[in-house]
């Protein structure tokens, strides 16, 4: 009875030592070794042009890699057909950050409005200090601004463009 045993029991013991060897050693803790590889939390942006002469809506969504996907349309503001038109992230001073334009390929409808377009940019939203709305080009709080106040810094924005000027802003909200 012994006998039949004996070989099971070889194999189980002998299992037993390869999945002890496998597993990480004492320095390493278990926990780690199922830890995310990725360091970036989802986050979740909009720009919504809702005043002016741009009329539309523009999502950023940030993946645990740090990569954001853009999508958007407008309604209004795009009735040049023939004219070049572009996206851009800009600071409270409306100085670039990021342009968007080639990624999105924004084009007119026809009917006033955008088709609807979609891109996934290697840019985050707030992952580090060089995303959407992290990213800044001065810390002075009187930097562009008339009355020369201190005053808390404005969140980024975003702007559409028409043959590379400024044609409608809007806020980048979380």
């Amino acid at each position: 009875m012994m006998r039949r045993f004996a070989l099971p029991t070889f194999f189980i013991l002998l299992s037993l030592i390869a999945i002890s060897l496998a597993l990480p050693s004492g320095t390493e803790l278990l926990s780690h070794t199922f830890e995310k590889r990725n360091n970036c939390k989802c986050s979740f942006a909009i720009a919504d042009f809702n005043s002016g002469p741009v009329k539309g809506v523009v999502t950023f969504s940030q993946d645990e890699t740090g990569c954001t996907e853009v999508a958007g349309i407008f309604s209004r503001g795009f009735n040049d057909t023939h004219a070049s038109y572009g996206f851009k992230i800009v600071d409270e001073c409306y100085r670039e950050l990021f342009d968007l334009s080639s990624g999105l390929n924004i084009t007119p409808d026809g009917c006033g409005g955008t088709n609807a377009f979609r891109h996934k940019f290697n840019i985050n939203i707030d992952c580090d200090s060089n995303g959407f709305l992290t990213k800044v080009l001065h810390n002075d709080k009187r930097n562009c601004h008339s009355n020369n106040k201190l005053r808390k810094r404005l969140p980024n924005g975003a702007i559409t463009t028409q043959n590379g000027q400024s044609s409608g802003y809007a806020g980048l909200t979380k």
